[in-house]
């Protein structure tokens, strides 16, 4: 009975498999994508012969046993796509220059007489331009160091040094050129450092060295790839930029907030001002404390006047306790951060150091998305060395035109018509004197008066502008005129940070008529070429 049973129960299992394929046969079976053409069999037929010089056709059947495709139809047939050798080399040239594929497009059909007459499609320009850069596959780092070695065979100032691991790969990668060491040599007391993850093949940070030209404009120290940020390989990185420059230090670096590159500093540039950029850190305040200022009113006017307009250490680190205390944020987390940090930051602890015009690393961010956007994620580092070329290039002629302009263009008219207007435009560079004109315009919102009578004076904006002043400070000026000295001692050191005078002290000189501003008042760095 038992064995009858199993019988039994094998058959009716067999009898459910043999259901489910039944089942599983009648489904839909998804079919695999595919460029493979079918053939329908046409009986259309073209036969010709050749009959002497010529040829005759002898057999036409049009009949079709399908649709034709429409005239107007975008894609193309495979058989009739095709691709100039001219056309080749033109996308060659055009990805050196890390051109994009929708560009590529462009360009190519507009030679073409418009797109519908381009026998590509994008994406058989895309393919070809991934097949250009699979050459540099494999041997890219043997391209760049054969890149290197030439241009250093050309010029034996050009300076590279590698980093190599246990395996003789390349770990760390700094270059320079003669032109950016002679922009150093003239240029090199301010820099501005900062590694962003730079969107390339290898994921390696990119890590410029960026200086301030005479012209106020940007200019290129130097370049690295770094295999990760760490103490050691900044230490490599900042070593090798002192190697490249002769051994001279900066007087001030700018960077972000990273602790390894701090203790880099710290152990390479002992003798160098460091300072954090000021709006990373106050943004990253913002975004997490947004609604702490947004429960205490005043608190994001007071904690901006506080942080940028302090004179003193003293009024800073008084005026942020009162600050807390009166709006309670004791226990914030950040802000009791920033309070432990403010020395590498805030502006009046570095009122005294050579920071022109600048107070974050966003000069160096500028250089970056300048590089982002020509170069991508798919792209070698011989596609950056050849975007830091092109950015070389664009620098030394901005400079060379600021320079002529210098000779060819003055002001259309001075503000006030003082004579000391006619002494900077004839000194400074053209950008330097627009920023002194600036100062010299805010002259006009201060008041002024004399606590010593010629010697020490008091200046203060006036109370009846349009837009208000969270909190009146009384900026104290002295002054030595005598012949031999003239010389000018201002509480908020514009000179000492930026390398003009302030507004403050210009007051003074308008107001006691003072015809001509005293020669060392104009730094060297900021003079026009003669």
């Amino acid at each position: 009975m038992h064995s009858s049973w199993k019988k039994k129960r094998l058959k009716s299992l067999e009898q459910e498999e043999a259901d489910v394929d039944k089942d599983v046969a009648k489904k839909p079976v998804r079919k695999r994508k595919t460029s493979v053409q079918h053939k329908s069999g046409c009986l259309c037929v073209m036969m010709v012969k050749e009959e002497g010089p010529k040829w005759k056709v002898k057999t036409l059947d049009l009949d079709h046993n399908h649709d034709l495709r429409p005239g107007d139809r975008d894609n193309l047939f495979p058989g009739h796509k095709y691709m100039t050798n001219m056309e080749k080399r033109l996308i060659r040239t055009l990805n050196d220059n890390n051109v994009l594929i929708r560009q590529m497009v462009s360009i190519l059909s507009y030679l073409r007489g418009g797109l519908t007459t381009l026998p590509m499609k994008k994406k058989d320009i895309s393919n070809y331009r991934t097949k250009l850069n699979r050459e540099l596959k494999g041997s890219d780092m043997t391209k760049v160091l054969e890149y290197f070695r030439k241009r250093q065979s050309e010029d034996a100032s050009f300076f590279y040094k590698l980093d190599l691991d246990d395996d003789k790969r390349v770990r760390n990668l700094f270059w320079t050129d003669p032109c950016c060491m002679k922009y150093y040599a003239e240029y090199g007391e301010c820099v501005s450092f900062d590694t962003t993850y730079m969107t390339n093949r290898y994921n390696l940070p990119f890590a410029p060295f960026v200086g301030i030209t005479g012209h106020a404009q940007s200019c290129l120290f130097g370049c690295a790839f770094l295999h990760d940020e760490t103490i050691e390989t900044f230490k490599w990185v900042f070593e090798s930029f002192l190697e490249a420059m002769g051994g001279k230090h900066p007087k001030t670096i700018i960077t972000d907030q990273d602790k390894a590159m701090q203790s880099a500093i710290q152990l390479v540039l002992k003798n160098t001002r460091h300072r954090n950029c000021l709006f990373h850190i106050k943004t990253k305040c913002y975004n997490k404390n947004g609604k702490v200022f947004a429960a205490n009113n005043g608190l994001y006017e007071d904690f901006e006047d506080i942080v940028n307009n302090s004179l003193i250490v003293e009024e800073f680190e008084r005026m942020w306790q009162k600050m807390i205390g009166d709006n309670k944020p004791q226990r914030n987390k950040y802000l009791t951060k920033m309070w432990e940090m403010r020395h590498m930051f805030i502006p009046v602890f570095y009122k005294n150091d050579f920071f022109p015009f600048i107070q974050t690393t966003s000069r160096s961010e500028s250089l970056n998305s300048r590089m982002k956007a020509n170069v991508g994620p798919t792209y070698s580092i011989m596609s950056f060395l050849k975007a830091y070329d092109r950015i070389i290039e664009t620098i030394n002629r901005a400079e060379k035109l600021e320079d002529t302009y210098n000779n060819q263009k003055g002001p259309k008219e001075f503000i006030f018509g003082y004579r000391i207007d006619q002494q900077v435009v004839e000194l400074y560079n053209r950008n330097i004197f627009r920023k002194f004109q600036i100062q010299l315009k805010a002259t006009a919102r201060l008041s002024y008066k004399e606590s010593e009578d010629g010697k020490t004076f008091e200046v203060w904006e006036k109370s009846n502008q349009i837009h208000n002043i969270h909190r009146v400070r009384t900026y104290i000026v002295s002054t030595d005129l005598t012949e031999g000295k003239e010389e000018f001692i201002y509480i908020c050191a514009k000179y000492s940070k930026d390398g003009i005078l302030c507004s403050h002290v210009l007051k003074i000189v308008i107001e006691k008529e003072i015809n001509m501003i005293p020669d060392k008042y104009f730094m060297e760095r900021w003079r026009k070429i003669v």
